[in-house]
């Protein structure tokens, strides 16, 4: 029986829905006019939690949340619907690592969402305003994004193309999600 299973159904419901939810709040932060940017970053974000449930290497108890994440896709508009303020749930949900897993395991959730958080930010920034939607684009900025989930070392330029909405809202996405030896 995984970590995960034994969890309570509340708690076990947070920690998989904030997967989706912290990329649809991302996307919101800096809402375009428009739905080009939407879609590339909803395409991106359906793409990293597939990436997450199938090489994470790193963490098992994870790599479990992303696939039940995409199990209950069914749910994801409703978890949209509830992502416009996620800050006090991502503090939740680490008190709940905090007596659930290890520290290596509440380390990978929480670095998993902010990587999420940054792939969604960077999914529409990367190819600008006038781009096409070239799927080939996006697709080779997926598999950078993939590459960090396998150990790689990514180009950090590849990330830094992000508003400064998007930038605040990472901030803050970082800061409720802290661990206590932060600093």
């Amino acid at each position: 029986m995984s970590q995960l299973s034994e969890m309570q159904p509340e708690a076990r419901g947070l920690l998989i829905g904030l997967v989706y939810r912290v990329g649809v709040w991302m996307s919101h932060s800096d809402d375009e006019i428009g739905e080009a940017d939407d879609i590339r970053e909803m395409k991106a974000l359906e793409s990293i939690i597939k990436s997450i449930a199938s090489v994470h290497e790193e963490s098992a108890f994870v790599q479990d949340v992303a696939q039940q994440t995409l199990a209950r896709k069914e749910k994801w508009e409703s978890w949209a619907a509830h992502s416009f303020d996620i800050l006090a749930d991502c503090e939740k949900a680490m008190e709940i690592l905090k007596h659930s897993v290890n520290k290596s395991d509440m380390k990978n959730y929480r670095d998993t969402l902010i990587n999420i958080a940054e792939t969604v930010a960077a999914a529409y920034g990367e190819f600008g305003m006038e781009a096409d939607e070239d799927e080939g684009k996006l697709s080779g900025f997926l598999s950078k994004v993939v590459g960090k989930f396998k150990g790689d070392a990514p180009d950090e330029a590849d990330f830094m193309n992000i508003s400064p909405a998007e930038d605040d809202a990472l901030t803050r996405l970082k800061m409720a999600l802290r661990l206590e030896d932060d600093v």
